[in-house]
C-alpha cells in the first residue's frame, strides 16, 4: 500500500540584524511546529525569496544596507511574491512609518520587542488567512474556467405568443423539470423570489421597448431552504422580415461567486474580530462624506487602548481578543447612548473602526458644534472606566483619545486621521489618560519635539552629557555607601536638561544605547580616579535601558567598557526595572546571570510599579530592590501605615536583598524605613544629585570614618 506523504509544516523566514531577536523567534515560531529559516539582512532575504518563497516572512524595518521597506517592495514584485503574507516587525510606532510599509506591500505590523505567544499567533493568523485568501482565489480561477468552458443555461422568450423556452441547464437552475409544461414568461417569474420579481419584469419590458439589454442579479425562491442568486443576460432580437421582437440570453447560478466575492471584500474592508470597518473602508467612508459636504460639524477621533500588549502578555491572544471585542461592544453602547450626536435621514450616523491592534478610529458627523466631540470621547472613556472580567480576572483598561476636525486640522482623510493620532500620542506621553485636541499649539509642540531629537543626536557626537551622582546611605549609621550616577544634558544654549525632557526621546530614536555606553565608561574613569586617591573602592548604581538590555552579547560588551577605562565591574551596580526584566522572563534569567558572572550587582529599580512573578524574582540573581519613590512620598510616621512598602521591606528581607528606599525627603520617612528594616535610602533629605567635584568631601569624611574605626578595632585587639 502506497501513502501519500505528509504535507511540510509551513515555511517562514525571519529577516533582521539583530540575532537575539531571530534566535527567540526561531524559538517561538519552531514550538509552533513550523520551519523555521532566517537571514540577518535584506538582500540575503532578497536571495533567499528568489529560490524558495516561504509562506510567511517577518521583516524587521530597520536594518542596514537594504532596509525592509525595500525588501518589501522587491519581494512583491517576483512572480512569486505577490500574495505571500509579510508581518513587518518594527520599533517604530508612527504612524508615517507604518503607512509607508504598508503602500510597500506589508500585510500587517507588530511593534517589537514583543513576547514569543503574541509573535507565533499572529503569524498562525496571517498564515490561516492566507491560506483562506488562496483558497478564494483557486476558486475564482476555476469558476472563471468553468464560465468558460461550461454551456450555460440559455432561454428565448417570444413576447407575442408570451411562450417561453428554457435550455435543460436552466431548468436545472430555477428547479423546473425540462418539457413537462408549457412554459411561459410567468413560469420564469413564479421562480423569482418575491422582492426581485417586480425589477425582473420591468427590466424584460425595458429591454423590449428600448433595446438596451438585460443584464442584472436576482434572487430565487428558496428552495431546501438555500437562498440562491442568479445571472441573468439577455438582448433583443428582431426578424428583419417580420419586425417581431423577441429576447434571449442566459441565465447562471452565481450563488457561491458572490459569496465569495462578499468574503473577499469582507476581508478587505472589516477587521475580522470586531467585525468592524477597518482602517481602509474608515479612510474611504471620511473621504465620502467630506467630498458630499454632507457632514456638517465633524470629527475624527484616534481612541488608544493604553497597556494592549501588557494584557496579551499576561492572559494570552484568545482572551486579549475578547477584551478587544468588549471594548468594540463598549464604544458603539456609548454612542447609541450620546444625545449630541444626531444623524436624520440623508446624513452618515458615526463610524467606528478598528485600525490595529489596540486602536480604534471614530468618525462623528452633524455635531451641533465641533466641541461636542469632547463629549463624546469622554464618553468613551466613560464606558472603558468600569473594569473587565476576564473569567476570575478583572482587568482595567484606559485609553487615550486624540481628536481632530475636518477643515482646521485637515482637509483630507489621511491627514485629518494623522493628526487625531498625533494627539492621541501626545495624551499618552502625558500619561493623563484623557482626550486632547489637535492644534496650532500641537504643531508648536511636534516641532519642538523634532528640534529636540535634532540636538541630542548633536550631543551624543559632540558628547554634551555631564553626570551627577546622587548618595546612598546606610539608614542606621547614615554612612554613604554609594552612589546613583544620573546624567544631565548640559545645552550649549538652553543651559542644563533634565533627563525628564530627553530620555524618552533618547528611547524612542534609540539613542540611549550610546548615551548608557558613555554613562558606564564615565563612571568607571571616576572610580579609577577614586581608587588611585584612596577613596575607593566606592559602588556606582547605572540605569540601564530596556532597549540596552536587550542587545546581543551585553555582558561581555559592558565588561569591555569598564575594563577599557580601568574599573572593576565589582563596583558597579546595574539597575533594570521590572518591565524589562519581565518582558521576557525566561531569557531574561539567562542575561542576568552572565552579568552576575561578570562582576556586576544587579538591582531591580522602581519596584512595586510592574508587574514582576515571585517565582521569577527568586530565580532572578538580583542584589538589591529599590522602592519606588511613590510609595515613600506619604509616609507618616505613628499616622499612617503603608502595607506595599512595608511588604517590599519584608520581602526583599527574607529574600536576602539589599533594599533602597528611593525619594527620602522627610526625617518621618526615614524614621518609618528604619522602623521597617529598609537597609538604605537616597533622596532630598541627605542630598540632591550633585556634580562629582562636590562629593570630595563625602568621600573623604567616609574613609576618614572608616580608617578611625579600623585604628579602634585594632587597638582594641592588641589590647585584649
Amino acid at each position: 500500500m502506497i501513502t501519500s506523504p505528509q504535507p511540510l509544516p509551513p515555511l517562514a523566514l525571519i529577516v533582521d540584524d539583530d540575532a537575539t531577536f531571530r534566535m527567540l523567534s526561531r524559538m517561538s515560531l519552531e514550538q509552533d511546529d513550523l520551519r523555521v529559516e532566517d537571514v540577518s539582512s535584506g538582500e540575503a532575504a532578497i536571495e533567499f525569496v528568489s529560490s524558495t518563497m516561504p509562506d510567511i516572512i517577518i521583516l524587521d524595518l530597520q536594518m542596514p544596507g537594504m532596509n525592509g521597506f525595500a525588501v518589501c517592495e522587491q519581494i512583491r514584485r517576483l512572480p512569486n511574491g505577490t500574495f505571500v503574507p509579510i508581518l513587518i516587525m518594527t520599533g517604530l510606532d508612527d504612524v508615517d512609518s507604518i503607512a509607508q510599509a504598508y503602500e510597500m506591500g506589508a500585510t500587517d505590523f507588530i511593534v517589537k520587542p514583543c513576547h514569543g505567544l503574541m509573535l507565533s499567533q499572529r503569524v498562525r493568523y496571517m498564515l490561516r488567512a492566507s491560506h483562506t485568501m488562496s483558497a478564494l482565489r483557486t476558486r475564482e480561477s476555476q469558476l472563471a474556467q468553468a464560465q468558460r468552458i461550461a454551456r450555460l443555461g440559455g432561454w428565448e422568450w417570444d413576447p407575442a405568443g408570451d411562450q417561453m423556452d428554457l435550455s435543460e441547464a436552466a431548468c436545472g437552475i430555477l428547479g423546473i423539470q425540462p418539457a413537462a409544461i408549457a412554459l411561459s414568461h410567468s413560469t420564469y417569474l413564479a421562480c423569482v423570489h418575491d422582492e426581485d420579481r417586480e425589477l425582473v419584469t420591468q427590466a424584460l419590458y425595458r429591454t423590449l421597448a428600448d433595446g438596451t439589454g438585460v443584464d442584472m442579479d436576482h434572487r430565487l425562491m428558496p428552495r431546501d431552504g438555500v437562498n440562491r442568486v442568479v445571472h441573468l443576460l439577455g438582448e433583443v432580437m428582431t426578424n428583419s422580415g417580420t419586425q417581431a421582437r423577441w429576447l434571449i440570453g442566459t441565465v447562471q447560478d452565481v450563488t457561491d461567486a458572490r459569496a465569495a466575492e462578499a468574503r473577499i471584500y469582507f476581508m478587505a474592508n472589516y477587521d475580522s474580530l470586531t467585525h468592524l470597518p477597518n482602517r481602509t473602508l474608515f479612510l474611504h467612508r471620511v473621504g465620502q462624506v467630506l467630498t458630499s459636504g454632507t457632514g456638517s460639524h465633524s470629527a475624527v477621533l484616534v481612541i488608544s487602548l493604553d497597556r494592549d500588549h501588557r494584557i496579551c502578555d499576561l492572559h494570552g491572544s484568545q482572551r486579549r481578543d475578547y477584551l478587544i471585542r468588549e471594548t468594540a461592544v463598549r464604544l458603539q453602547h456609548s454612542l447609541s447612548e450620546d444625545i449630541t450626536v444626531t444623524h436624520p435621514p440623508g446624513v452618515a450616523p458615526p463610524i467606528l473602526a478598528r485600525l490595529s491592534d489596540g486602536q480604534f478610529a471614530l468618525f462623528l458627523t452633524n455635531l451641533a458644534a465641533p466641541e461636542d466631540s469632547a463629549r463624546v470621547a469622554q464618553n468613551c472613556l466613560d464606558a472603558l472606566r468600569n473594569p473587565f472580567q476576564i473569567e476570575s480576572t478583572s482587568v482595567a483598561l484606559s485609553a487615550d483619545i486624540g481628536i481632530a476636525i475636518p477643515g482646521s486640522d485637515g482637509t483630507e482623510a489621511e491627514q485629518i486621521l494623522r493628526n487625531a493620532g498625533t494627539a492621541a500620542q501626545s495624551v499618552t506621553r502625558k500619561g493623563s489618560n484623557g482626550y486632547q485636541f489637535y492644534s496650532n499649539t500641537m504643531n508648536v509642540s511636534i516641532a519642538t519635539r523634532v528640534s529636540l531629537e535634532q540636538d541630542l543626536r548633536a550631543a551624543v557626537s559632540e558628547n554634551q552629557f555631564i553626570l551627577h551622582y546622587q548618595p546612598q546611605v546606610e539608614i542606621l549609621s547614615e554612612k554613604v555607601i554609594g552612589f546613583e550616577a544620573l546624567i544631565r544634558w548640559q545645552h550649549p544654549t538652553r543651559g542644563l536638561i533634565s533627563p525628564a525632557e530627553f530620555i524618552s526621546v533618547a528611547e524612542e530614536e534609540e539613542l540611549i544605547i550610546k548615551m548608557s555606553e558613555w554613562v558606564i565608561k564615565s563612571v568607571a574613569q571616576q572610580q579609577r580616579i577614586w581608587h588611585k586617591n584612596g577613596l575607593g573602592p566606592t559602588t556606582v548604581s547605572i540605569n540601564l535601558s530596556g532597549l540596552h538590555f536587550r542587545q546581543p552579547n551585553l555582558a561581555s560588551q559592558v565588561k569591555s567598557l569598564v575594563y577599557a577605562e580601568g574599573g572593576n565591574p565589582r563596583d558597579i551596580e546595574l539597575e533594570l526595572t521590572e518591565s524589562v526584566l519581565m518582558r521576557d522572563a525566561s531569557s531574561t534569567t539567562t542575561l542576568l546571570q552572565e552579568l552576575k558572572a561578570s562582576g556586576f550587582r544587579l538591582a531591580i529599580d522602581d519596584f512595586g510599579t510592574g508587574y514582576s512573578s515571585l517565582a521569577y524574582l527568586e530565580q532572578f540573581p538580583i542584589d538589591t530592590l529599590k522602592i519606588d519613590q511613590a510609595f515613600i512620598k506619604d509616609l507618616k510616621l505613628g499616622k499612617e501605615d503603608s502595607p506595599i512598602t512595608r511588604a517590599i521591606v519584608g520581602m526583599g528581607r527574607a529574600l536576602k536583598l539589599h533594599v533602597v528606599a528611593e525619594g527620602v525627603e522627610t526625617r518621618d520617612q526615614l524614621a518609618y524605613l528604619r522602623l521597617q528594616g529598609c537597609d538604605a535610602y537616597q533622596g532630598y533629605l541627605f542630598s540632591k544629585p550633585m556634580p562629582v567635584h562636590q562629593l570630595q568631601y563625602l568621600l573623604q569624611e567616609r574613609f576618614s570614618a572608616e580608617t578611625s574605626r579600623t585604628k579602634d578595632r585594632s587597638r582594641t585587639r592588641l589590647a585584649n
